[in-house]
């Protein structure tokens, strides 16, 4: 083999070992998922938040949407200052039910990037990781609308 096809180029800007061109400017044949470059890298914010951000705003809401009604309790009534709750516990309800479903539609978006990383053990792992946080993000957007079903149905203050 010759020099050129063990290391890059002299003036390439690219790394040894990748083809002449890869390195190039975004929007060149070489870019990330482009015909004939390289395979593109899942960001890890992104995928940290399509595996937990369904189950962290699913115990915001646990905490949030039921505080809410322990607080009619206390005061006695359905109103928070002079605010129906079912107000406050449509918020409670609607705002971690959106970071939920924005949490699957991330997860979906990076599962359907083709390919999402270059064959081996890394890409195995954030397949795995994705396939976990697509059922998280569903069990969380359920639990979190029948929470707020549960929290609005069901009567306050009930004592047995």
């Amino acid at each position: 083999m010759s020099e050129q096809t063990e290391s890059a180029a002299p003036g390439s800007g690219g790394r040894p070992g990748e083809a002449p061109g890869a390195a190039g400017e975004p929007g060149e044949s070489g870019e990330a998922g482009g015909p004939g470059g390289r395979a593109r890298r899942t960001r890890p914010g992104p995928l940290w938040f399509a595996v937990l951000g369904g189950v962290i705003a699913w115990s915001l809401h646990v905490v949030f949407a039921w505080s809410l009604v322990e607080l009619t309790c206390v005061e006695g009534g359905g109103l928070i200052g002079g605010t129906p709750v079912v107000v406050f516990v449509a918020v409670a309800t609607g705002l971690p039910a959106l970071v939920a479903v924005a949490a699957l539609v991330a997860d979906l978006l990076l599962w359907r990037r083709d390919p999402p990383e270059p064959p081996g053990r890394k890409s195995d792992r954030v397949r795995f990781m994705l396939q976990i946080g697509f059922w998280l993000d569903v069990f969380s957007v359920l639990m979190i609308l029948m929470g707020g079903l549960a929290v609005v149905m069901l009567p306050s203050c009930v004592q047995t």
